[in-house]
C-alpha cells in the first residue's frame, strides 16, 4: 500500500512539472555590421544582441505569419569597441520554422516590435525545428543586419540610437539560446526521484 502511495504522490509530481515547464531563456544574437551607436560611427563591429525572455511566452506570430513563432522580452545591443546599451522600444524574436514566405528559407529574426524594423537574423535548417523554447548551443550560418538596405534605421536605446549603414550585404551570423529552469521544477525533480527511489526500496505492505 505504501509503495502504491509513493507511486501515486511521484506520478503527481511529474504533472507538477508539466505545469512548470515555463522557463526564464537568454537569446543572443551576433554578427560584424557597421552603423552608429549613440552618435559613435563603427564598422564591422561585432554586434551583439541578447534578448532575455520567457518560454511561457512563446505563441505564433501575428497573422498571416501563425505558423511561425515568437517570443517577446528586455532586449539589449553590444557594440565591440564602443559598449552595451538597452533597447527601449519592445523587442522580440521570431523562428520562422518551414515558412519559408518570408526570407526564402528557415530563420531566427530580432525585431523592434515597436517599428516591425528588424534588427539582425541568422537563417539555417536548424530553425526549422527549434522553436524558441529550449537551448541551443551556439550556430553559425548567414546571417546580418535584418532591416534591408535601402533606409536607414533608427532603433531607440538608453545610449541614444542605433542605427544601420545602408547596403550592408548578408555575412555571418552566430545564434545561442539558454534557458534557465526555475528553481521550484528542480526541487520536484528532486522529489519525484526521492519517492520513486523510496517506492523502489520496498515501503509496501
Amino acid at each position: 500500500m505504501m509503495r502504491a502511495f509513493f507511486l501515486a504522490l511521484a506520478a503527481g509530481l511529474c504533472f507538477s512539472v508539466a505545469q512548470l515547464q515555463a522557463s526564464p531563456i537568454t537569446y543572443t544574437l551576433s554578427s560584424d555590421a557597421s552603423g552608429t551607436l549613440g552618435g559613435m560611427s563603427f564598422t564591422d563591429a561585432l554586434v551583439t544582441i541578447t534578448l532575455i525572455g520567457d518560454t511561457a511566452n512563446v505563441v505564433p506570430g501575428p497573422v498571416p505569419f501563425t505558423d511561425v513563432v515568437e517570443n517577446t522580452g528586455t532586449a539589449t545591443v553590444d557594440v565591440s569597441g564602443i559598449g552595451t546599451a538597452t533597447f527601449t522600444d519592445s523587442v522580440g524574436i521570431i523562428d520562422t520554422l518551414t515558412d519559408t514566405s518570408i526570407f526564402g528559407v528557415p530563420a531566427v529574426l530580432m525585431l523592434d516590435l515597436t517599428t516591425w524594423t528588424g534588427l539582425l537574423l541568422e537563417t539555417g535548417s536548424t530553425f526549422t525545428t527549434y522553436g524558441l523554447t529550449n537551448s541551443i548551443w551556439p550556430v553559425s550560418g548567414a546571417g546580418g543586419v535584418a532591416s534591408g538596405s535601402h533606409v536607414t534605421p533608427d532603433f531607440a536605446t538608453t545610449d541614444g540610437d542605433l542605427t544601420w549603414t545602408v547596403g550592408q550585404s548578408l555575412g555571418t551570423a552566430t545564434f545561442t539560446a539558454v534557458a534557465t529552469p526555475e528553481q521550484s521544477g528542480v526541487i520536484v525533480l528532486l522529489a519525484i526521484g526521492l519517492t520513486v527511489g523510496l517506492a523502489r526500496r520496498g515501503y509496501s505492505n
